[in-house]
């Protein structure tokens, strides 16, 4: 299958969905979306006269600009042309990611079967074929697009292009300025691996344990767990209890050489280098603390209490979130764990790293949330497919289920949604109508969406998983 053709599906089906369904309140707007348009019917107005706090001040890029074009041109900034102007950004966005997504298959000297398989695994997901277009009050994309372009330019280290990418990136997701200070100034060298056996370890049965105790205690103290049913609190501690699994399932599939890699890197980093990286760090952090205002309202303890918003409420439904989001990423990852951690391992300790924090926050964090990180996660799966191979058919049938697993066929809105969401009735959630849209929002997802979901998912899995053996005999072969 040639990369055209599915550039050309994908556009087909942006443009199919910019004529579709919009979220049906507001305008078009809900939640921070609703702040957001603000920003851009007003930002010059306002920026002199009020301010935004830290949140706000690193995701405002996108529609900073949608306000200057808009004023530029002279163009009325009612609710529907609004709208209208984020999708065209949008495109935008999406075209500059598909650019550098293609700069990087050059740079991989991918195959056209891996370069393939590589755009269903970064584009075909709800993220891109539906949700950005239903609400596209969003910084989503342009953090995808940024990402994909930190990426680009960290393959072959092109230092200025790269800071320059992740300073523009401060505006728009604060992960992007983590991980552009960290491939700048971490050592990208390979880290060891295990040439034998690995040897037998507690270490993840110990990490898992203080996991499980850490999220128990915050759970019951800071997030108000004590105060559910006790079935509620049940299915919280067996979600607890699920975590271990996951833990050990990736470290007993770990082949990098953790002492050796933390001795390598301690040798290898220059202290000049990193003091240089803390300074920079510290010096953006005080820029932004003092273009920022009103954050009398941020603060660790509420910070702590946010992050408990839906999370652990079902055995791994972070996993399922995140896949539901993401696409076949996530399944694929977990089917090819041991390889994926080898080219993890050879891309270097800031993409190392990075990845490390990315699977933290990925339970606490909403799923749209690590768009940012999501071409970091892709490029390390790709560079572990692509010794495989892959033939038409099969290409053919992971573009059809990675759009299956999309959802972006399954119409949203009903009356039942709209109802809930203009503040109806708690009832309402339960209904089909309504779970439509909820099960991309772990909080709002039902028992019987979670369990249908978990099920559809396992099923993939173990398919993926039957067909990999076929994936190994290609390769020894």
């Amino acid at each position: 299958m040639k990369l055209v053709v599915l550039i050309a599906l994908l556009a087909l089906i942006a443009y199919l969905q910019i004529n579709g369904e919009r979220i049906p309140v507001h305008e078009g707007a809900y939640g921070d979306g609703v702040f957001y348009r603000d920003v851009g019917r007003f930002f010059l107005d306002d920026i002199e006269t009020s301010s935004y706090n830290l949140v706000q001040l690193t995701r405002i890029l996108p529609f900073a600009l949608l306000n200057l074009s808009f004023s530029a041109f002279h163009i009325v900034k009612d609710d529907e042309g609004l709208g209208n102007g984020m999708l065209i950004w949008q495109l935008i966005y999406l075209a500059l990611a598909v650019y550098w997504y293609v700069k990087i298959t050059r740079k991989l000297r991918l195959k056209a079967a891996p370069a393939t398989l590589g755009f269903v695994l970064f584009f075909f997901n709800f993220a891109w074929l539906k949700s950005v277009w239903f609400h596209p009050f969003s910084p989503d994309l342009l953090a995808f697009a940024l990402g994909m372009g930190q990426m680009n330019y960290y393959l072959r280290y092109e230092k200025f292009k790269l800071g320059m990418v992740s300073i523009l990136g401060t505006f728009v997701s604060p992960l992007l300025l983590v991980s552009g200070l960290l491939m700048l100034f971490l050592p990208g060298d390979k880290l060891p691996v295990y040439e034998e056996e690995r040897p037998k370890s507690l270490l993840p049965v110990q990490v898992s344990f203080f996991s499980v105790i850490i999220l128990a205690v915050l759970g019951w103290v800071f997030w108000g767990w004590s105060e559910l049913p006790l079935l509620q609190q049940s299915v919280h501690a067996l979600a607890l209890l699920a975590l271990p699994c996951l833990i050990i399932y990736v470290a007993i599939n770990n082949p990098i050489h953790w002492d050796h890699a933390i001795s390598q890197i301690r040798k290898k980093t220059r202290s000049a280098r990193l003091s240089r990286g803390i300074m920079g760090f510290t010096g953006i952090l005080l820029i932004l603390v003092m273009l920022s205002g009103n954050n009398q309202s941020l603060g660790i303890l509420r910070f702590l209490t946010d992050l408990g918003i839906g999370v652990f409420r079902f055995p791994m439904d972070f996993v399922l979130s995140t896949t539901l989001h993401w696409g076949i990423i996530c399944l694929l990852t977990l089917v090819f764990i041991k390889r994926f951690l080898q080219e993890l391992g050879n891309l270097g300790g800031a993409i190392v790293l990075v990845l490390l924090m990315g699977a933290v926050f990925l339970p606490f964090f909403k799923a749209p949330a690590m768009a940012a990180w999501i071409p970091i996660w892709g490029v390390v799966l790709l560079k572990a497919l692509k010794r495989y191979r892959w033939t038409e058919r099969e290409q053919y049938g992971y573009a059809a289920l990675a759009l299956l697993l999309s959802l972006c066929w399954l119409p949203l809105n009903s009356n039942a949604l709209t109802e809930f969401l203009n503040g109806g009735s708690s009832q309402l959630l339960d209904t089909w109508a309504v779970q439509k849209w909820a099960i991309h929002h772990p909080q709002y997802t039902s028992l019987p969406s979670y369990a249908l979901v978990f099920i559809l998912l396992a099923a993939t899995t173990y398919w993926i998983y039957r067909r990999r053996k076929k994936y190994v005999k290609m390769l020894t072969n």
